[in-house]
């Protein structure tokens, strides 16, 4: 795979994770950080995403999950947040370092299933953008256009079989001209992730208004 971009604790609770045999069966790594690790190795992102389609988070099974590796990891303390079916588990280290660790509820299955790493199921590319143009229609944050854009160099994909995908998804339409309308903000953004490789601000904002354009242009040929 090359080199990774993990840090050495994200590294080692992936490990523990896919020593679980009850975590590797409920839940797949996904968001930024996946997207990553796997895919790009463009950016620095810290959190790391472990979400379920299969039924709600148990929360006192995941804190003595937690609890049971604070030793190996030199975690010193454990907080969290919830937010629905949301938890937020942030584990505070020995040597002054954190890490965010989010369990989800994420009742949208899969378009397709991912690889494996660490016996842990891995989300696919495909699903990820499907995630990302989600986002970015709902609430959209500099990051998401950042990884849209890279996700695009390496894989073109079909936006309007993309679009069908997504709707299938989440059981929710995108519209299009919305989505347009948000393509054309991708600049406007300044919490701008730190960056592994180099990219051209008005070079990503020029890509998204070619596919703003194309999406105009599908409206109003139908």
């Amino acid at each position: 795979m090359g080199q990774t971009i993990l840090t050495p604790h994200q590294s080692q609770f992936l490990e523990l994770v896919g020593q679980e045999p009850d975590l590797v069966t409920d839940y797949y790594f996904t968001g930024g950080t996946a997207l990553t690790e796997y895919y790009l190795k463009h950016r620095v992102s810290e959190d790391i995403d472990l979400f379920t389609e299969k039924s709600e988070v148990n929360q006192a099974a995941i804190e003595v999950f937690l609890k049971k590796i604070s030793a190996k990891l030199g975690v010193r303390e454990i907080s969290k947040s919830q937010y629905l079916g949301l938890f937020n588990y942030y584990l505070h280290f020995k040597d002054g370092s954190n890490l965010k660790v989010d369990f989800n509820y994420y009742p949208f299955p899969r378009i397709e299933l991912g690889k494996k790493d660490k016996n842990i199921q891995i989300d696919s590319l495909y699903d990820i953008t499907a995630n990302k143009i989600q986002t970015i229609f709902t609430k959209p944050r500099s990051r998401d256009f950042i990884d849209l854009y890279f996700i695009y160099q390496k894989q073109p994909f079909d936006l309007k079989k993309l679009l069908i995908a997504t709707k299938t998804k989440f059981d929710w339409p995108v519209d299009p001209l919305g989505l347009a309308s948000q393509f054309l903000r991708a600049g406007e953004f300044g919490d701008e992730p730190t960056m592994i490789l180099p990219y051209d601000k008005q070079e990503m904002t020029k890509f998204f208004l070619i596919l703003a354009n194309k999406l105009k242009d599908n409206i109003f040929q139908k």
